[in-house]
């Protein structure tokens, strides 16, 4: 979970807790196949000639990840993107092993079972809140009723997988990233060319002009200067910065995604007009008994839907607003995992703000196939 406000690590397991207390909760692949994913798209809602973006997701797969696949697969459907791959780490917020079956039911419930799928098993610098992971692990199996699905193991890793994916395609390809970097770094770091053939890559991290948002039990000793999915691997966050090429990662960090809060009434009205399997899965996870009660704390964003939205409208849209800066990342002490704008960091560009209400608004109607 990531949130924008700056509440102590105490505060919020004591909140947590009283949340708690009141509600009580794929096929193998080979590498040489990978990379391909012909997945049908099942509507073709953009003009004739228009050629889909190919896009590889990877995440670690909590409740704001899983939202964003369904909204990814809707927007395959519609012919807005073709998803390539879903990848998943293992050191973020969603549970290993679990994580990737919860992927492939996902996409399995939203008709797409042929896009490949990986997880990946780095290590992290810093320890993801095991609370926070028994929490999002209770949530999706609730909403995706899975618990009866075995955890398989993927074929292939996750840094192959998306290199392959990336390598094999004949167009640049777009990656939304909205966990730690881990998996992402891996890839560059193990397979030459990956970087120059990735068009853009939207990452959801990173806190400049706002507070950080570090909770639970593993976040003493730091000062709240950083977002959690960088915080978890800051080596990962700073080698990706510094490797892909000028400009070419666009930052959705919590200064845009303050703008984009959970609120009761958007549930409420995401459930009263849910059309889709997706519309309904993403009001299924936010109704699951845990989260409610952490929406009416004013804790809960759309982090990783934000950064997705922003994806699929495109470079030339403001949904966010972008700006330049020389982006670096701070590796050691209680600031480890901040992100800084520096002299010497790699220029590429930063989220700043985002208009929060046209947001929902797409992102419902994307959800319901370009209705609503």
């Amino acid at each position: 979970m990531k949130r924008a406000r700056r509440i102590s690590a105490r505060v919020w397991t004591v909140r947590f807790r009283k949340s708690i207390a009141v509600l009580a909760a794929g096929a193998a692949l080979s590498i040489a196949s990978v990379g391909v994913a012909p997945a049908t798209v099942a509507t073709a809602a953009e003009p004739a000639g228009h050629r889909p973006v190919p896009v590889v997701y990877d995440s670690d797969l909590d409740f704001d990840d899983a939202s964003t696949l369904a909204f990814l697969c809707q927007a395959h459907k519609q012919g807005r993107i073709e998803l390539r791959a879903v990848t998943v780490v293992n050191n973020g917020i969603g549970t290993a092993g679990r994580s990737l079956t919860h992927a492939r039911t996902i996409l399995q419930k939203c008709g797409l079972p042929r896009v490949p799928v990986a997880d990946g098993s780095p290590t992290g610098v810093h320890l993801a809140p095991p609370e926070a992971r028994e929490t999002f692990e209770r949530v999706l199996t609730g909403a995706l009723d899975d618990a009866d699905q075995p955890d398989q193991p993927s074929s292939v890793t996750a840094a192959q997988l998306i290199a392959t994916s990336v390598l094999s395609s004949r167009e640049p390809v777009t990656m939304l990233a909205t966990g730690p970097l881990s998996n992402v770094a891996a890839a560059l770091r193990e397979h030459g060319g990956v970087a120059q053939k990735i068009a853009s890559l939207y990452v959801m991290g990173g806190a400049f002009d706002v507070p950080g948002n570090l909770f639970g039990s593993t976040t003493g000793g730091f000062d709240n200067t950083q977002e959690v999915n960088l915080w978890i691997d800051p080596n990962a966050a700073d080698f990706v910065f510094r490797t892909m090429p000028t400009e070419r990662i666009r930052i959705v960090p919590l200064d845009a995604t303050n703008h984009v809060m959970i609120t009761q009434a958007y549930v409420d009205r995401l459930g009263a007009t849910a059309d889709t399997v997706e519309a309904r899965l993403v009001h299924a996870i936010l109704t699951q008994p845990d989260l409610p009660p952490l929406i009416e704390l004013d804790i809960m964003f759309w982090w990783d839907a934000l950064a997705a939205t922003s994806l699929v409208l495109g470079p030339r849209d403001d949904l966010v607003q972008y700006r330049p800066g020389r982006v670096s990342v701070v590796l050691d002490g209680a600031s480890s995992g901040r992100t800084i704008v520096a002299p010497d960091g790699t220029p590429q560009l930063i989220g700043y703000t985002a208009d929060g209400a046209r947001f929902e608004d797409t992102f419902t109607s994307t959800l319901n196939g370009g209705r609503h």
